[in-house]
């Protein structure tokens, strides 16, 4: 009889893992029970799973993940060897390779499994009749946000789309904003939050007085649904999104043309975000959940599997494939990945991040309902007291 170890994935499909795992299965004479966690609350499923011990071997787990579970003491590390195995750090992507262990810890907690970097998807065609500059309307945050005034000015419907709800996507989106103000969110080692500093405080304000150009029918969307609003109305002129979504515009053939889309890098550093394999500490089967980390993070598994959901392998010598090598948008991705940022694998960062996420959906509420107006304030009165209550939790950790 195969030895069996359970498995659990973000998503709701397993299109495109099922035959990896039955690859692996004929080869290691194990079989993996598949689980499917969905994105919504698939965080809340891990926390019950490090306080009662009790779930799969080896979970797909997001980047900004690690760093709790590491301080919940639910994961178990990689030792050398295995560490070796698997190539080390100069196999992956520098700021992939950054998210498997966490500061001041030489332990290697997780291993990158594909990567994603937050991109600017346009339509060339409306920027170039508001007369925009597409060599430079990217490049800083002043030059973007005069990019979606001409495109207002010049009539076009929809300037610009974003979720605007309570998502993690907002911080995620508005990351670049802060970087390129020269602001970030917390301090280097963890011990105090930095979002209300000058720097950041100039980014996040940049990227809210964006708002004024939402128009009425794009106010309101979360989650996804900009990514649908951008692929179906062709006087949207701009989104923020991963790679996926060019991914899936591939199967739309009426974007040619005058509809075409195209991709850039955002003003700052793109968010490199992505998902890292982990396996739980009291897991039973550690030497079988090695190997399945090991397999799937081999270039052709990666090769394949990234291809179905529109990310990049986190491991560098699977970019030499000509799924990714001789593609323009991917290189575009990729530079973003390289040149990018992720959020730091920090203790108590799972808080920091989902405190943040109901600030800035609040900031949103607060911007849409007067748009027209300067967003400061509105950061002062939902933001400054975030701080207040989160700054001593970090100095305790």
């Amino acid at each position: 009889m195969a030895q069996e170890i359970e498995f659990s994935i973000m998503g709701a499909s397993q299109e495109g893992i099922q035959p990896l795992l039955e690859q692996f299965e004929a080869e290691q004479h194990i079989h993996v029970r598949l689980r499917l966690l969905p994105w919504d609350s698939g965080w809340s499923q891990m926390v019950k799973m490090a306080l009662y011990n009790d779930g799969p071997d080896v979970s797909e787990v997001g980047t900004t993940w690690v760093g709790d579970l590491i301080g919940m003491h639910a994961l178990r590390p990689f030792n050398a060897a295995e560490t070796a195995a698997l190539g080390k750090g100069a196999a992956f992507f520098p700021a992939a390779w950054k998210t498997a262990s966490q500061y001041g810890d030489a332990h290697v907690w997780s291993v990158p499994w594909f990567v994603g970097s937050r991109l600017i998807y346009y339509r060339p065609a409306l920027l170039e009749r508001a007369g925009v500059d597409l060599q430079t309307a990217f490049q800083s945050n002043q030059n973007f946000g005069q990019a979606i005034r001409k495109l207002q000015k010049a009539g076009i419907r929809s300037p610009w789309t974003v979720p605007t709800g309570y998502t993690h996507t907002t911080l995620l989106n508005l990351a670049s904003w802060v970087w390129a103000a020269g602001g970030d969110f917390t301090s280097p080692d963890g011990k105090s939050t930095r979002f209300m500093e000058p720097a950041a405080q100039e980014g996040i304000q940049a990227y809210f007085e964006l708002g004024r150009y939402l128009s009425e029918q794009v106010r309101h969307l979360n989650r996804l649904e900009p990514d649908n609003q951008f692929l179906a109305d062709d006087q949207t002129a701009m989104t923020h999104s991963g790679s996926w979504l060019f991914c899936t515009a591939r199967s739309h053939p009426e974007l040619s043309g005058d509809n075409r889309i195209a991709v850039a890098l955002p003003p700052g550093a793109s968010f490199v975000g992505g998902s890292n394999l982990v396996i739980w500490k009291y897991s039973h089967n550690a030497e079988a959940a090695v190997k399945l980390i090991r397999f799937l993070s081999q270039s052709a598994a990666q090769v394949s599997y990234c291809q179905t959901i529109g990310l990049l392998p986190a491991r560098l010598e699977a970019l030499g494939d000509p799924a990714f090598a001789s593609d323009p948008f991917w290189q575009v991705a990729i530079q973003g990945v390289q040149s990018g940022r992720s959020f730091p694998t920090m203790r108590l960062w799972g808080l920091v991040e989902d405190r943040l996420a109901g600030g800035l959906g609040a900031v949103w509420s607060d911007v849409l309902a007067d748009p027209s107006g300067d967003p400061l304030p509105i950061l002062e009165k939902h933001l400054a007291p975030l701080a207040k209550r989160l700054d001593p939790l970090l100095r305790q950790g």
